[in-house]
């Protein structure tokens, strides 16, 4: 219900004062019913009725807040606690503007260990992917159990992972990470002191015994010649193996039964010890194992584990000691800048500060972000992070003091397994940490600042450069930036560089080796191949102009055997399933077809499109039709050199030794043909998975050079038929070169949209002479 809005404050007063002095949460809502804001609250009536008293002096925020309110409903609950938990899915699915929220968690990072593996994998995984796991195994939860899955059951050890003890199942994650990248390294160091497998293979012990782990576990690599492969089973084969890991001592190879689960879980759970960071139970084992070692007299393997056991202290020698008492605590601090909220969280396991993360929470649409209360910050952030959190500890230390700490507790209690502590320390050394981490949330702030900053200055390079191209009014959100480079005209590549809002993505980048030019130094015919790699992927489906591609009926059967016959194609014996056939209107424009020539080789053949609609990447359709219909992974092929270029654009290479059934059946179809200059070719459908930056569509094409590399984008662009803007930038005096203007424009030196185009062009440079380097590297040393 909606009042007017000189009564509206006195009507919602009125009735405030008829909720129920008991536990519940309230949400009020806006003239157009959206909910705007869930609260919660010990007695209902007595916080509500806080809103409207008249010599309460509110923040602009919540006066805000209550200007936009017209309605306020609520729900009562039996506890506080239960209060918590109801608003905390109240916010997450109606996402009210004026609460605040974390970050999409997809984001977010978290290592897994699943030990119900017989060799566990240790792999990085997504908030999304660790939900659906937490969501699949509560379909098998036993009743009655209601907390979180990987939260420990009582007298369940969890340390910093988090343990999923249902029906036997043991998932210890750790996490939230933000910085993926750092997660990444970590598991690099610790595949250099730990081996472990983390490839996909399904991997299930059917051996006996304790294997030959021991020695790979400390470096000391066996013999290839002794694995036991008839002792494992590996399912799902997505890879060949051994790895190179292998060979290089960073896996024990279970995949060839080198290693039994017993030896391999006992590296897992030294890993699992060091991300812990209980550090000082890891260096005694490796102590012991090194003693043990030395009185039997086997002293190379004693100094492997000398090694490692040195590497460990010199990774966490530089752990500052922060707790006498050895309490496991995290330390959370927060500053409130830019309409975000940037969390900084200290973790001190054992005594020691082992890790630490940042997060931010965005202040949803408020304009006074700085006047949320402290209190409702840190108790949407623990309840949010806490959720997530892979590990829960003893003690939580806090910079205010909370109206609901004990409905606080009692939820981390339950959730952890263990007695839970929040503690606002006022003094000594633990009000320190507390201001470390404060500092440290400043420092988050600042980053995040300059990275604002870059944003704004890019997005007013962006208004600037469309206005210049005379396009304003469109976005120029994507832009795709294009640079060939070579040496002396060898290891010719190009480079693809993308920027989105005016910033780099660097994860859309993309470079290619030339298939075409070979040999000598050819600019223009570069930038045609590599333009045309790129852009096929934009390429519209055939449907999308009044034509179909379908198996060939009866009619249009007989068509394709005539025109096979007319047309001198390759022919032989002919299954109409095989084929696929593009038809516009009642006219087969196209067809071509993918046969078996055994078990394991499949052939594409027969491709044809009529000389009238040629030039319009049809016969590229048809064979990515085919190779989807039939879900294979090699495609092969035969034909003349002239058209290698074709077919290397859509992703063919030459094959240098092509199957024997290939060459045979070639031969017998056309030896005439086979006389000729011919090349053998396949198609690794697992190498060209969909790419997301191929099948974004840019917004501007811009090409490192002048009118001529300009002229070859247009007619790439036109042979495609797509609409693309294009321009290039010339570097002698910056002149921007735009399809159909009589002369190129200039800008003045520091003019944002120049210098927008400018970091484009220096960007594309540098990632194209590094990639040539690189090429040019492996050449002098293969």
């Amino acid at each position: 219900m909606e009042y007017p809005k000189a009564t509206q404050k006195s009507k919602l007063a009125a009735k405030a004062k008829s909720f129920p002095p008991s536990p519940g949460i309230y949400k009020m809502r806006d003239k157009e019913g959206n909910i705007i804001y869930v609260g919660k609250a010990k007695d209902l009536k007595k916080r509500i009725t806080s809103y409207f008293r008249k010599d309460y002096q509110h923040s602009t925020r919540t006066r805000k807040l209550l200007e936009n309110c017209v309605d306020i409903e609520y729900t009562q609950t039996d506890s506080e606690l239960e209060a918590l938990l109801l608003e905390n899915n109240f916010i997450k699915e109606y996402r009210p503007r004026y609460n605040i929220l974390m970050k999409d968690d997809k984001s977010y990072a978290y290592i897994k260990i699943d030990l119900n593996e017989d060799f566990p994998r240790i792999r990085i995984v997504r908030e999304s992917d660790r939900k659906k796991s937490e969501k699949d195994n509560s379909k098998v939860a036993p009743s009655g159990r209601s907390n979180a899955v990987g939260r420990p059951c009582s007298g369940t050890a969890s340390g910093l992972g988090l343990t999923s003890p249902r029906l036997g199942l043991l998932v210890k994650y750790f996490g939230p990470k933000l910085a993926t990248s750092k997660v990444y390294e970590t598991l690099r160091t610790l595949k250099k002191l730990f081996p472990f497998r983390h490839c996909q293979l399904d991997i299930e012990w059917r051996g006996e015994g304790e294997g030959r782990t021991e020695e790979i576990i400390n470096n000391a690599h066996p013999a290839p010649s002794t694995p036991h492969p008839n002792s494992v089973e590996v399912k799902n084969r997505v890879i060949d193996y051994p790895c190179l890991d292998y060979f290089i001592k960073r896996c024990p190879g279970p995949c060839i039964g080198a290693v039994s689960p017993v030896m391999y879980k006992k590296v897992v759970q030294q890993i699992i010890d060091f991300l812990n960071g209980k550090s000082g139970e890891l260096e005694k084992s490796l102590k012991d194992e090194m003693m043990a070692a030395v009185s039997q007299k086997l002293f190379e393997k004693a100094a492997r584990i000398r090694n490692k056991l040195f590497a460990i202290q010199s990774i966490t020698e530089h752990q500052k000691v922060t707790d006498l008492e050895r309490q496991d605590t995290d330390v959370i601090n927060f500053v409130v800048e830019m309409g975000r909220v940037y969390f900084n969280v200290f973790m001190v396991r054992e005594g020691k500060l082992v890790n630490q993360e940042n997060f931010a929470f965005d202040a949803l649409e408020m304009q006074h972000p700085e006047e949320l209360e402290s209190a409702e910050i840190l108790e949407s952030f623990l309840i949010q992070y806490y959720e997530k959190a892979a590990d829960i500890p003893s003690e939580v230390f806090v910079p205010e003091e909370l109206e609901s700490v004990d409905s606080l507790e009692k939820w981390l209690t339950r959730e952890r397994g263990k007695s839970v502590k929040i503690l606002n320390p006022k003094k000594g050394e633990k009000n320190k940490l507390l201001a470390l981490s404060l500092k440290n949330a400043e420092s988050f702030a600042k980053q995040y600042r300059i990275k604002w900053l870059a944003q704004q200055r890019g997005e007013t390079a962006l208004a600037e450069l469309a206005e210049v191209l005379n396009m304003k009014g469109k976005s120029l959100k994507r832009i795709e930036g294009f640079d060939i480079s070579h040496l002396g005209g060898t290891d010719t590549v190009a480079s693809m560089v993308v920027f989105e809002n005016g910033v780099p993505k660097f994860e859309h980048y993309r470079s290619f080796k030339m298939r075409t030019v070979v040999g000598k130094p050819d600019d223009y015919a570069s930038m045609e191949e590599v333009l045309m790699r790129r852009f096929k992927y934009l390429v519209g489906k055939a449907e999308d102009k009044g034509r179909t591609i379908r198996m060939p009926i009866k009619k249009d059967f007989e068509v394709i055997k005539k025109t096979i016959a007319d047309e001198k194609l390759y022919g032989g014996y002919l299954n109409q399933k095989d084929f696929l056939a593009i038809k516009e209107g009642k006219n087969t424009i196209g067809f071509g077809r993918i046969f078996a020539l055994d078990n394991k080789v499949f052939a594409l053949s027969d491709l044809w499109v009529s000389p009238k609609s040629r030039g319009n990447m049809l016969g590229h359709m048809i064979i990515k039709k085919l190779v989807s219909k039939f879900k294979l992974k090699r495609v092969y092929m035969a034909t003349e050199k002239e058209l290698e270029e074709y077919y290397s654009i859509f992703g063919f290479t030459v094959l240098h030794e092509p199957p024997a059934v290939l060459v045979d059946c070639f031969k017998q179809g056309c030896e005439k043909c086979y006389k000729k200059n011919v090349v053998f070719m396949v198609y690794d459908a697992l190498k060209h998975k969909t790419d997301v930056s191929f099948s974004s569509k840019p917004d501007l094409v811009m090409i490192d050079g002048g009118k001529g590399q300009l002229s070859t984008a247009l007619m790439v662009l036109k042979r495609l038929k797509l609409e693309i803007p294009v321009i290039s930038l010339a570097k002698r005096l910056e002149e921007i070169y735009v399809p159909g203007a009589k002369a190129p424009i200039l800008l003045e030196e520091g003019d944002e949209a120049l210098k927008l185009l400018q970091r484009i062009r220096d960007e594309s440079h540098r990632f194209a002479i590094t990639f040539q380097r690189e090429l040019h590297r492996k050449g002098l040393i293969g």
